[in-house]
């Protein structure tokens, strides 16, 4: 048996015979070495993944780290793509998680940083849109994200506090010197960086702001005061012998040319390269001797209807119907992978002989779609680009070597092809008809581009003598 001496024999009273439940001095916990710097959580991040349904792994941008108290391991999602902006949260993750245990994890994960990076504020702005009032289209959405990315760029903007009116500025300015530097007009610069700047401003729209102020993220407007005016330029008339050259040799595009030139592939990558400063081409020639069904059918549905490239893209057979007496009739329509732009439908009518040729050169029977092919899956999620992008290629190639914007590769033929159904609407039947037509949400858009082509009275009132 063991003996106590003396010393602890005097202080053995004093030692209670069952201890105390709170008696235990609350000291600091143990933190691992280097726990307390970026660089130790920095080593830590990992990226989570998804399997989707159609079998691809999806990595998400964020990053995450695990972290643990009490025998307890979590993984906490971080708000950030950036790995040392990740780094410096899981640091602040982790004394919070010290200070005031897990219920500090999931108050602060529940909020936006004050800062984010710019890629975590377009995933929060995404998340905003759709609790909108009116939510923007998909393809509105990653066009307001795209240009928000594309002017950061230019600004060298990584970080929501360094958007400032005067980055914005920098990087308009840099756009411009670009531009220039690649022979682009005056007007074409300032028509694109309105686009551009409007464009992004959008994700600052006083009801966005509204609702990432109730996710815990306040932000101004740093586009409020910027110019964003483009140049309106009224649309004239393609010069007639183009428009009927078209019409000459559309059966062509339809059936094949046997007198096209066999495709070039050394010709067509200088030319390439040249016209897209030096960048590899990302096609094939196309070749002209085989038959273009679907480029034929675009060309009919922009120059006859009207329409843009995506409602091209995206028009099916069922947006056609006939009325008791035989008329046909186009409605553009929303769909499960299209929303027409506006968010309004409208009804356009369809001469029959135009309806029987398109009819007549579908290539694809069953495809519920007038270009024929089916919806994709990235499509159907977002909204956003076209499903069949090789035939608006060889559609828009056609028309340029037939002189529709043959100077200008930046340029859309197909939609230069709506333009001149616009200016022959309205000098045909007027402004309000062709407002309708095109699907304009305003009489002021559609004056501001064909009020010179609408039909004025002949002036009689001029007398001269002799």
């Amino acid at each position: 048996m063991k003996t106590l001496n003396l010393s602890q024999q005097n202080t053995a009273h004093h030692i209670p015979e069952k201890r105390q439940v709170d008696d235990k001095p609350k000291i600091r916990g143990r933190i691992r070495s280097g726990e307390g710097t970026v660089a130790y959580w920095k080593s830590r991040l990992f990226r989570n993944s998804y399997r989707a349904k159609d079998g691809r792994t999806i990595e998400l941008p964020e990053y995450y780290v695990r972290l643990r108290r009490d025998g307890l391991t979590k993984r906490v999602r971080l708000h950030t793509s950036e790995k040392d902006q990740a780094a410096e949260e899981a640091l602040q993750l982790s004394e919070a998680l010290r200070r005031s245990g897990w219920s500090a994890i999931v108050a602060g994960q529940a909020r936006l940083p004050s800062s984010p990076s710019i890629d975590a504020f377009c995933e929060a702005y995404k998340g905003a849109a759709a609790s909108m009032e009116r939510p923007p289209r998909p393809i509105s959405v990653n066009q307001y994200l795209r240009h928000l990315r594309q002017i950061c760029t230019l600004a060298g903007v990584k970080n929501l506090r360094e958007l400032t009116p005067e980055a914005i500025e920098r990087g308009r300015d840099k756009y411009r010197a670009l531009g220039r530097a690649a022979s682009r007009s005056d007007g074409a610069i300032q028509n694109s960086l309105g686009i551009i700047v409007r464009n992004a401003a959008a994700c600052f729209s006083k009801e966005s702001r509204s609702i990432l102020a109730r996710k815990g993220l306040e932000v101004e407007n740093p586009f409020a005061g910027i110019p964003r005016g483009q140049k309106i330029e009224a649309t004239t008339s393609l010069p007639r012998e183009i428009v009927d050259r078209i019409w000459k040799e559309l059966p062509l595009l339809r059936d094949g040319n046997p007198e096209a030139e066999s495709p070039n592939l050394v010709r067509f990558s200088k030319n390439y390269r040249k016209a897209h400063g030096g960048r590899k081409a990302r096609w094939l020639p196309i070749d002209y001797r085989k038959p273009h069904p679907e480029a034929y059918c675009a060309i009919l549905l922009g120059l006859g209807l009207g329409l843009r490239a995506n409602e091209i893209d995206k028009a099916r057979w069922s947006w056609f119907r006939f009325d008791g007496r035989g008329a046909c009739f186009l409605e553009v329509r929303e769909e499960s992978d299209f929303a027409p732009k506006g968010g309004t439908m409208r009804v356009i009518r369809v001469p029959v002989e135009l309806h029987e040729e398109l009819s007549r050169a579908r290539a694809d029977l069953e495809s519920p779609y007038v270009l024929g092919g089916q919806s994709s899956d990235a499509v159907k999620a977002t909204g956003w680009g076209y499903r069949r992008r090789d035939v608006l290629r060889v559609a828009n190639s056609w028309l340029r070597e037939r002189g529709i914007e043959a100077e200008d590769v930046r340029g859309n033929p197909l939609h230069r092809l709506r333009k001149q159904f616009g200016s022959e609407v309205a000098t045909g039947f007027g402004l309000f008809a062709a407002q309708k037509l095109l699907g304009h949400s305003s009489p002021t858009v559609t004056a501001k581009y064909y009020a010179a082509q609408t039909e004025l009275p002949q002036l009689t009132h001029v007398r001269v003598a002799g």
